[in-house]
């Protein structure tokens, strides 16, 4: 949070949550509205006007995007991107000046280079990275593993949907033979009911034709025997009044 306004203080005290880097350069205190994240740098008003006119594509962010701007530099607070001048051992950072525990900066590292904890630090730093080397190529291990992994799954994949076509194929095969043989049994079935139909149907009409004759020659008879009666009774025969 800023103690005071945006306004420029040469040699001014006023500390600021992020200082514009061109004016700092300059000696001037000035509150940084703006963030370059090509250029790394924090920009006041005026001079993100300046930084526009020189690099048009640079993208640069405004206090609305503030959680885009930059994070580490080693001489710049990491929380506030100010500057680093003081220390303080309660807060660990760079705007805690009414703590009573503030030491500033070349104190501390007066004779620090004569230290073993810095005679240490090219030693450390090397561990450090070749650990990180360790870890890096433990990632690229694992990048190829992964890569082949996904190949592999890929042909099983291939290979099971081979399998499983054939499989469909026999199936398919199959079932269509038993149908097809189905198929010839109740056609053959089917022929044949109808062929017996017919053959019954002839044998009917046979039948009914035998049947018409003999009845039309009963029918004959009785004609016949009822003309001789009346015959019989008109010629006045003992036989016809008996």
């Amino acid at each position: 949070m800023a103690f005071g306004g945006s306004s420029i203080y040469k040699g001014s005290d006023l500390i600021h949550d992020y200082s514009c880097s061109k004016c700092d350069d300059n000696d001037f205190n000035t509150e940084a509205q703006h963030f370059c994240p090509e250029c790394e740098h924090y920009l006041c008003d005026k001079c993100v006007r300046i930084h526009g006119e020189y690099f048009k594509k640079h993208a640069v962010y405004g206090r609305g995007d503030i959680k885009k701007w930059a994070g580490f530099s080693m001489d710049r607070c990491d929380q506030h991107g100010n500057k680093l001048e003081v220390h303080c051992d309660d807060h660990k950072n760079c705007v805690a000046i009414l703590c009573s525990s503030i030491r500033h900066l070349p104190e501390l590292a007066r004779g620090f280079l004569k230290t073993a904890e810095f005679k240490q630090l090219p030693t450390a730093m090397d561990k450090m990275l070749s650990r990180l080397n360790e870890l890096k190529n433990g990632k690229m291990e694992d990048q190829a593993s992964l890569k082949v992994s996904y190949k592999n799954i890929l042909v099983e994949i291939k290979a099971l949907r081979k399998k499983l076509n054939q499989i469909l194929d026999k199936l398919e095969q199959k079932t269509v033979e038993q149908l097809d043989s189905m198929m010839k049994d109740l056609e053959k079935t089917l022929k044949d009911d109808i062929k017996t139909c017919a053959h019954m149907n002839e044998l009917l009409k046979t039948m009914m034709d035998k049947c018409r004759q003999i009845i039309g020659k009963k029918q004959g008879d009785q004609l016949l025997r009822r003309a001789q009666d009346m015959s019989n009774k008109t010629d006045g025969s003992p036989e016809s009044s008996a």
